[in-house]
């Protein structure tokens, strides 16, 4: 009797405590920082709490993985975005981490998934990279810097039109340091020696033979097809070392190439089409050189030399503002190639003018420059 009795009081006791216990609320479940801090995480990174309960998503902390700065990340880095409360975003999501969305700046960085989804911590993680979808988003983020980085607003979203709302601040890094002073010493080398090439050899200079190179007049052709090459070479060497992009060249740099070497061919072969004597024409310098004619300067090489120093300053103006090669309209193409061609249509007459008589002094045949 005495062991029914004991037996019914411990079934009465352990009824009342699992009754006790059903009823008090679920505690927030906590993650541990160990392993955060295994996988490259901050030390000073708070733990996430989900209560698996349908309260709102917020974000919790954001940070990159540069242990000498845990909250600055450019692109090509990789960011770390802490949510709690993360089985509700995921629901929204359609229990699909690969739909939910990083927004930068209010700005959603479309068609970028996330490198990976913890569940159980509530992290998400995605490498910064330029996507065709996620093209605009970056010009405005990256597009004109005044500095080497700026601060950002990030949070994430269910899709590309809602975010859960609150946004932790970060640094993004638009110019990396040691990739820009690398293109800084770079492009002062390149200039000092495209100058030097410039004025001491014929790389842009036409003439007799007979003339020593450094003193040959200077051939507008010539350097309108090397100012073009040279702007594209530094152009290219830039958006390599800042977005570590390859496919940067665009039709309308082809167009713009083609035009300077289609211009200086048809000016070579104006020179050689007629006969004409050895001449000993010296530079009066680069702009006389270049804007002068038999009868002085000529409204033809001034519009060619004007426009091509235009859209020059537009060329890396563009570069400079969205970090990628422009693409001019058809009618800005079109007008240079007509400055082109009406440059070398007045060549011809140019090339006639020096062509001297039998018996004709060799002071009054001296052709002009290129």
């Amino acid at each position: 009797m005495r062991t029914i009795l004991v037996a019914i009081l411990s079934f009465c006791v352990s009824a009342a405590a699992l009754a006790q216990t059903a009823a008090a609320p679920a505690a927030p479940v906590k993650t541990t920082t160990a392993k955060a801090q295994e996988q490259g995480e901050p030390p000073d990174a708070p733990p996430t709490i989900d209560t698996h309960d349908g309260s709102p998503a917020k974000i919790s902390y954001v940070h990159g993985y540069n242990s000498t700065d845990w909250k600055r990340a450019g692109l090509a880095d990789r960011i770390s975005v802490h949510v709690d409360n993360f089985s509700t975003l995921i629901a929204k999501a359609n229990n699909d981490c690969g739909q939910i969305v990083l927004f930068i700046d209010g700005l959603p960085i479309k068609g970028l998934k996330p490198e990976s989804c913890d569940r159980l911590s509530g992290h998400i993680r995605y490498r910064l990279l330029r996507t065709n979808d996620s093209d605009a988003a970056w010009h405005v983020l990256l597009g004109s810097p005044h500095g080497f980085t700026h601060n950002v607003n990030v949070t994430v979203g269910p899709d590309a039109q809602n975010t859960i709302g609150n946004q932790q601040e970060m640094l993004l890094e638009v110019l990396p340091r040691r990739q820009f002073w690398a293109f800084v010493a770079l492009l002062g080398g390149m200039l000092a020696i495209f100058v030097w090439l410039c004025r001491g050899t014929s790389l842009i200079r036409s003439g007799s033979p007979l003339v020593p190179p450094a003193q040959r007049p200077y051939s507008l052709s010539l350097f309108q097809m090397a100012f073009w090459f040279f702007l594209v070479i530094a152009s290219y060497v830039f958006l390599w070392l800042i977005n570590d992009e390859l496919d940067t060249i665009t039709e309308s740099v082809l167009a713009l190439i083609g035009i300077g070497a289609a211009t200086a061919l048809g000016a070579t072969l104006i020179d050689q089409g007629k006969p004409a004597p050895p001449t000993t024409d010296k530079s009066d310098g680069f702009l006389r050189d270049v804007m002068s004619d038999q009868t002085g300067i000529s409204i033809h090489r001034f519009q060619m030399f004007a426009w091509t120093l235009i859209l020059g300053v537009i060329f890396i103006a563009s570069v400079y503002k969205n970090l990628e090669m422009p693409e001019f309209s058809a009618t800005l193409l079109g007008l240079m190639g007509i400055s082109s061609g009406t440059y070398l249509g007045f060549k011809v007459p140019e090339k006639a003018s020096t062509d001297a008589p039998a018996g004709t002094a060799p002071e009054a045949a001296n052709p002009p420059s290129s």
